[in-house]
């Protein structure tokens, strides 16, 4: 009967040790996901910006027309420069943040994963020394 018992225990232990291996598989699996939503969003930003930036600049264009003044000379040039220059920087930033928030969500999920099948080897080992010693017990 103890023998059959120490085989259940090692059958048990095994199919714990594999259900926490596959958590962190999933956690991993899930943090790849937010990533790449992460870095989705940021490149939907950049086009928000870059259609905001077209806008801004055509009725920056249209206003100096109206207003009988040469659209890409003097005061109304350096304005569209300014919102270019402004539009690149926040480019970069939001790059940046989105590549940032991207790696952090990856690393994330790695270490969910290692210390998921950190957490089974330790299982594994405590259940097998557990099992040896009640086998030897009796």
């Amino acid at each position: 009967m103890g023998a059959v018992m120490a085989v259940a225990s090692v059958v048990s232990s095994i199919a714990g040790a594999s259900q926490q291996r596959a958590q962190g598989r999933i956690a991993r699996g899930e943090a790849e996901v937010s990533a790449q939503q992460a870095e989705a969003a940021g490149v939907a930003r950049e086009a928000d910006r870059k259609e905001r930036l077209i806008e801004a600049l055509a009725s920056q264009n249209a206003y100096a027309g109206v207003g009988g003044i040469a659209a890409f000379e003097g005061s109304p040039l350096s304005v569209m420069q300014e919102d270019i220059r402004r539009e690149r920087k926040d480019t970069e930033r939001d790059k940046f943040q989105s590549k940032l928030e991207a790696m952090t969500l990856r690393a994330r999920g790695k270490v969910a994963e290692k210390q998921a099948k950190s957490s089974a080897n330790i299982g594994l080992i405590t259940s097998g020394v557990r099992t040896y010693a009640d086998y030897k017990k009796g």
